[in-house]
């Protein structure tokens, strides 16, 4: 046994570096190691990736990923529900009453969406209104609020509602009360019997209600604002109209029902013809092609020079304008028609010459 020893302290040792060599090449892990693996396991990429920092971060994105859904969810179901049509919205005058003197504190555009031309069925509308336009008529109402109150009126798309601001046009006791109601006037909405009552207010004697109710039809885009700012127009017997202050014909954008009834007074080549070219280009292709036909079929090609005088600041170019430019040019029909293309031209090497320094300033700013 004496001589044993020494073989079995031998071997003993041999196999205590081995066992010491092959659990050393596992790492050792401390608590704090140990805990945050066990935390981690719990993400199937984690098993899965041989890569201890890969595993890391696809855990994370995988785990924040539901929750950043969740919040867009919630966001989108919060926007559905700000622009809910009011008589879905709202069980009552009362209730809707309270939502518009909240919104009316910040100028809520969600709930003016709301109450844009509301369903003529509600029920509860015309006692609602009735307490809207008694609220924006109390010179008690704080004027910010008067404010708000008198736009939901007019783009309620109700005569009655209209009606009322043109009343407190003229009777308000100062002419910034005045110009609080027709700026909300302006924004009038509905059908042709409110256009047709806005145009008998173009011949007020009161500046402020004329030029607010020339500024609402000229926002119409109908048939029959085409007609009024046009029958205005020759009874003023003002070729300019109320160009200069950005309202009237050479400001209408006028829809397809409209522009037969432009394309009338332009061919006329009477008072307001140049307006009418304008309203036309403020139309888009449609319009600009009309413009093109009108002057390269004119009898009088020189004469019609006039027609486009400042009439390039209303191009706008859009797919199709630039092909058709280049037709009218090639076509060489008519001095005006050729002279108006060319500017059409212009703007858009002007325009993508601006895009292209708008490019490079971000460009370098990037850099």
């Amino acid at each position: 046994m004496k001589k044993l020893a020494p073989l079995l302290v031998v071997v003993v040792a041999i196999v205590g570096a081995y066992f010491f060599f092959v659990s050393g090449t596992q790492p050792t892990q401390s608590p704090e190691q140990v805990a945050s693996s066990t935390t981690g396991s719990s993400s199937p990429a984690s098993s899965e990736s041989g890569s201890g920092t890969t595993n890391s971060s696809s855990s994370q994105v995988s785990l924040q990923e539901p929750a950043v859904t969740d919040v867009e969810n919630s966001t989108n179901e919060e926007s559905e529900e700000r622009v809910k049509p009011a008589m879905e919205a709202y069980a009552s005058a009362e209730e809707a009453l309270a939502a518009i003197l909240k919104g009316s504190k910040d100028y809520d555009d969600s709930i003016l969406e709301q109450f844009t031309l509301p369903d003529p069925n509600c029920s509860w509308c015309p006692e609602f209104y009735a307490s809207v336009r008694d609220l924006s008529m109390n010179p008690n109402t704080p004027q910010e609020q008067r404010a708000y109150l008198a736009e939901i009126l007019a783009i309620s798309g109700r005569l009655d509602n209209v009606q009322a601001l043109t009343e407190a046009i003229k009777a308000a006791p100062s002419g910034e009360a005045a110009d609080l109601y027709a700026e909300a006037l302006e924004l009038s909405l509905g059908r042709d019997d409110i256009t047709s009552f806005l145009g008998e207010q173009m011949s007020s004697t009161n500046d402020t209600l004329r030029e607010a109710s020339v500024a609402a039809v000229t926002n119409q885009g109908t048939k029959t604002a085409a007609e009024l700012l046009i029958k205005n127009l020759k009874e003023r017997g003002d070729p300019e109209g109320y160009y200069s202050i950005g309202i009237g014909l050479g400001e209408f954008i006028p829809d397809e029902e409209a522009m037969p009834v432009i394309q009338d007074l332009v061919r006329e080549r009477g008072e307001g013809a140049a307006l009418g070219v304008k309203a036309l280009l403020n139309a888009g292709l449609p319009g600009v092609r009309a413009v093109f036909d009108e002057l390269e079929n004119s009898p009088n090609g020189d004469a019609d020079q006039a027609l486009i005088k400042g009439a390039g600041d209303h191009l706008n170019i859009e797919d199709g304008i630039i092909p058709l430019a280049n037709d009218v040019i090639a076509r060489n029909r008519s001095t005006a028609a050729v002279a108006l293309a060319r500017q059409a031209l212009d703007l858009a090497q002007s325009n993508d010459q601006q895009e292209g320094s708008d490019g490079e300033e971000f460009s370098t700013l990037a850099e």
